[in-house]
């Protein structure tokens, strides 16, 4: 797990919550239900004592992190060690929540996502350890989703019925004997997805190299290579070995009753368990003698350009995510060797011309990875890449570190770790202490991070930083230069190895063993279609609509004015922080500037200015506020797509002290930037761009949806041009021909600045309270002096709509099928109901229909107020397929009947989607929506009204609605080159997005 996450999973430096269990009241060394109590301890950092127990019979630990919180969290840790790619780990988490000896349905997790309070429902697979967090905010929800996880984990029915491995790992389907046999299988489709991302091929074989001999060399979540090598047999045999109590590692937070707690999981699981004498353990990788070497290759199209789409990498295998001091000090050194704007190698880089980007990061875990990697390169540059790398790394640990630029990396790694700015506290904690608990059985050592942190912080008055480069980088062995490059036809290469694998699977069976391949996929696929028995139903535990306030959480706006300036106060408590954005309209520009308005937010905070260098802005934000931030936002007055409101946001994050400067430097930037520097443009440039691509060949779901609703809808087409695949293109097209077009580059980013930034069209906000608000007050009316003055205009843009129904093809070996349509254009006005409508379109026939039986990962549907309504797959295996079960969904509501029980599941569902916990600075960002869209209390009344009376004859009127959408026949795909070429008379047009 990279370290740098770690830091949005750290203490609220704002948490209000105080201990709810007395210290008096639990001693150490007493015994309380089964469980001895090894210690008790108020932990300054979590503001709340921390109870450390362990229980006798089973070997089981149990921390309890007692908070006054009422977003409650029960968690269960595995630590699981694997040793090869089959992914077990990653099939074991998911098929345990399918199905269980107190709760048989088939899948007690798809029906706690259909009806349950819960504010957070998952499980996550990590290197070394698998883990199933549940939270909610009812008690009796809480009590409800703690009983099924635990029953899940120790008794899961995947142990006889091998139905839960083939569905969710894999299989081998021959539907007839005329067919072909194939694969299939969620993980293994899952995967296919993920491995689609090159950085995560680089991740692999990386790995793969620096752990030859312990389990950070294999993937826990699966090679798909690999995931059709796993036996039932081994599979049943690894729950066995990691899952049982004395494994495991249980987290209790909030302000849930410690005595029911530790009773229920005492009586009704640990007290089953008798001590094991199984021991987990994870022995280090022996450190190498000399550094090694190696070349790999990713896909990418057939017939693409390879030129600078290679990957360079140096990573060195260092310290113990148990040193928490230690992998402190390596976020720090990533930043300052190489993240921050005028890091020293990323300087040399940029200057030897070596790729687009660069990036460095601590992944944290047993043992730590201290990793480099260059974005954009060619083969022929890695040599030039090792001597940059060891020459830069040995000048700094000769010359040091500058002290600013430490300064300011520290600044703002202690305000994000002590702000803590996330509304799931547990999850928060369970990141920042397994790693001590698992490997050095102490939790309290990840939960206590001040020492570590003034350790980390004497890199400002010590050499730490160099003596750290010179003993863990340049010095260091264990570690590795791996080149990724690109391999055209790769994939296509990868499919027909696939395919001949399987045709001699297929050829070597006889015609007994073909039939009972057949009728082992028609049972499979009868399982899967089965509905759960009544009785079985019955067991799963739930809410009633009497548990479900009909009362909704008003966030409200203070309108006032400074200066002239609208502002938009939220006035909450923050603890001293200001929340700040600048809102500025982006109708003042012309329709052909839309795209500039993007690329200028990319860039600002980034140039040199006035006053200051790049690399001196970096420290300044840095040191002066804990964060700072150009984008582009929209909202949609009165939910209607023909009332966009476009925003330019300029965000800063600072303590009500440092108002002043915060308003400086956003001074600074606004109006100071030196948007004609070339040659900073042009790094800023390649950077951008080589984001851009990454993010594309990533997130083929997110291009997809917003190439579709660019069809039909003015905020898709808008969209469209400043995050789809337009805007790819425009940022493509100016980074390939920046010198030709560098001089028009500067003129329109001039002009899109000077139309933004205009006192008359500016709003600012502000999430603070109202002893803070003077702050803030100051700092406004001395930034607004600054800004331009004068009249603006908005344009009214015209957007050509078509329905183009495009096949994106990529070198992506899966799909993300997306199909849908504006309701209001059909006539239709959205209500409340519409919501349960999509929970049950998402949790019941598409999760069905999509993931389950035809194997993608995800299959869900989406209806917004604005009347946007799409379907949507991830990491899909299938394309046709897909929109004809979309198309299928009439039917579905015609025949959708569901039992009074089954109603109140989807609505309880639907609004645990609604509510939840937030921080302080959500809720603003949540008020200025509101206020934005000109959203009223009496509104969201009448939505949650709406949802609590739904009943299934609603849910079954709304089937008109959904044939006329799916009528429309508006699809886009994006997705494997050969499946999109085969199906291509589905296409009105069908794209390489190498062209």
């Amino acid at each position: 797990m990279k370290r740098n996450i770690a830091y949005f999973f750290l203490v609220a430096l704002f948490a209000v919550f105080t201990a709810c269990a007395p210290k008096e009241k639990f001693q150490s060394g007493e015994k309380y239900h089964g469980f001895t109590l090894v210690e008790n301890r108020f932990v300054e950092e979590v503001n709340a004592n921390c109870l450390l127990f362990k229980h006798d019979k089973s070997g089981a630990r149990l921390l309890k992190i007692a908070a006054a919180d009422p977003n409650k969290l029960f968690n269960i840790a595995f630590k699981t060690t694997p040793q090869n790619d089959c992914g077990t780990p990653h099939i074991m988490e998911h098929s345990v929540l399918n199905g269980s000896k107190n709760f048989p349905v088939k899948s007690p997790f798809d029906i706690l996502i259909k009806g349950s309070l819960n504010t957070f429902l998952n499980a996550m697979t990590g290197s070394d350890f698998t883990t199933y967090p549940v939270a909610s905010m009812n008690d009796k929800d809480y009590f409800n989703l703690m009983h099924v996880y635990l029953d899940a984990v120790f008794n899961p029915n995947l142990r006889t019925d091998p139905k839960i491995l083939q569905q969710e790992g894999w299989h081998h389907e021959l539907a007839s004997k005329d067919d072909e046999v194939v694969y299939k299988g969620v993980v293994y489709n899952e995967m296919k997805g993920a491995f689609s991302n090159p950085n995560r091929e680089l991740g692999y074989q990386v790995n793969k190299i620096l752990f030859p001999d312990n389990t950070y060399g294999v993937s826990s979540g699966g090679y798909p290579k690999a995931i059709p090598q796993l036996s039932q047999e081994a599979f049943v045999d690894f729950h066995k070995k990691y899952y049982h109590p004395g494994n495991s590692y249980i987290l209790l937070y909030g302000n849930g009753d410690l005595d029911k707690e530790l009773q229920f999981i005492d009586t009704e699981y640990l007290s089953n368990y008798d001590l094991s004498t199984e021991k987990v353990e994870i022995p280090l990788q022996k450190p190498f003698d000399k550094m090694k070497e190696a070349e790999k290759t990713y896909a990418v199209s057939d017939g693409a350009s390879t030129k600078d789409q290679t990957f360079l990498n140096i990573s060195f295998v260092a310290g113990e995510g148990t040193d928490i001091a230690l992998g402190l000090t390596f976020d720090v050194l990533a930043d300052a060797l190489v993240n921050h704007e005028s890091a020293p190698l990323r300087l040399a880089l940029q200057e030897a011309g070596i790729g687009r980007d660069v990036s460095a990061y601590y992944n944290s875990a047993k043992q730590g990875v201290f990793d480099i990697t260059v974005e954009n390169a060619n083969p022929e540059d890695k040599d030039r890449f090792k001597e940059i790398v060891f020459s830069t790394m040995k000048t700094v640990a000769e010359k040091g570190f500058d002290k600013t630029m430490v300064e300011g990396i520290l600044n703002r790694m202690e305000f994000n770790m002590k702000e803590g700015n996330t509304p799931q506290k547990g999850m928060m904690y369970l990141f920042q202490s397994y790693q001590s608990w698992m490997f050095a059985n102490d939790p309290f050592i990840g939960l206590e991070y001040n020492k570590p942190l003034e350790e980390a912080k004497k890199a400002l008055t010590t050499n730490i930083l160099e003596t750290t480069t010179t003993k863990y980088l340049t010095n260091n062995p264990h570690a590795l230069l791996m080149v990724l490059k690109p391999e055209p036809g790769l994939q296509a290469k990868l499919t027909e190895e696939t395919k001949a694998e399987l045709k001699a699977f297929q050829d070597g069976l006889s015609d007994e063993e073909k039939e009972s391949l057949i009728t082992q996929t028609k049972e499979l696929i009868a399982y899967q279609k089965r509905e759960d028995t009544p009785e079985a139903m019955a067991t799963i535990p739930m809410l009633e609509l009497a548990d479900i306030t009909s009362d909704i959480e008003w966030f409200g706006i203070d309108k006032k004015s400074i200066a002239d300036v609208e502002v938009l106060h939220h006035n909450t408590f923050t603890n001293n922080i200001l929340y700040s954005n600048l809102y500025f309209d982006i109708r003042t520009l012309p329709k052909d500037l839309i795209p500039y308005a993007e690329l200028l937010s990319s860039f600002l905070g980034k140039l040199n200015t006035e006053n200051y260098t790049y690399g001196e802005l970096d420290n300044a934000l840095n040191i002066q506020t804990g964060g700072f931030n150009t984008y582009t936002t929209t909202f949609l007055e009165e939910h209607s797509d023909d009332k966009m409101i476009p925003k330019f946001a300029v965000y800063t994050k600072a303590t009500a002290a440092k108002a002043g400067k915060m308003f400086e430097l956003a001074n600074e930037v606004i109006n100071h930037s030196k948007l004609n520097d070339k040659d900073r443009l042009k790094e800023l440039l390649t950077r951008h761009q080589s984001r851009v691509d990454s993010d594309i060949k990533n997130n083929g779901l997110n291009y997809a949806m917003t190439r579709l609703r660019s069809y039909y809808s003015k905020y898709g087409a808008y969209s469209e041009e400043t995050s789809g695949l337009d805007y790819y293109r425009f940022v493509t097209d100016l980074s390939d021909h920046f010198d030709a077009k560098s001089d028009e580059l500067i003129a329109n980013l001039e002009k899109t600045a000077s139309l933004l930034f205009a006192k008359e069209n500016m709003i600012g906000s502000v999430t603070c309270d109202e002893k803070d608000f003077m702050a803030y007050t100051t700092g406004m009316q001395n930034f607004a002096g600054k800004l331009k003055e004068g009249p603006v205009s908005l344009n009214n843009w015209k957007f050509d709509f078509k329905k183009k129904n495009e096949g994106l093809k990529t070198a992506s070996k899966v799909q993300y099928v997306v199909k849908g349509y504006d309701l209001k254009k059909l006539g239709y006005d959205y209500n409340g109901k519409m919501r349960v409508l999509n929970q049950v379109l998402s949790t019941d026939w598409l999760q069905k229909q999509i993931r389950v039986i035809g194997g993608a990962y995800g299959g869900f549907a989406g209806i917004s107020n604005s009347g946007n309504v799409y379907f949507a797959s991830y990491r899909d295996p299938n394309l046709s397929e897909t929109i004809d079960n979309y198309n299928k969904t009439p039917e579905y509501l015609e025949k959708f009947d569901a039992d009074a029980k089954e109603m109140t599941r989807y609505i309880i569902g639907t609004i645990s989607r609604m509510d939840g916990p937030m921080t302080a600075s959500q809720r603003g960002n949540r008020a200025i929506k509101y206020y934005f869209e000109k959203t009223t209390a009496e509104e969201l009344k009448a939505e949650r009204a709406a949802v609590l009376s739904t009943t299934p004859a609603d849910i079954k009127e709304m089937k008109k609605m959904v044939e006329d959408i799916l009528a429309q026949d508006a699809i886009c795909v994006y997705g494997n080159e050969d499946k999109v070429t085969e199906n291509a008379k589905l296409f009105g047009k069908v794209i390489s997005l190498t062209e």
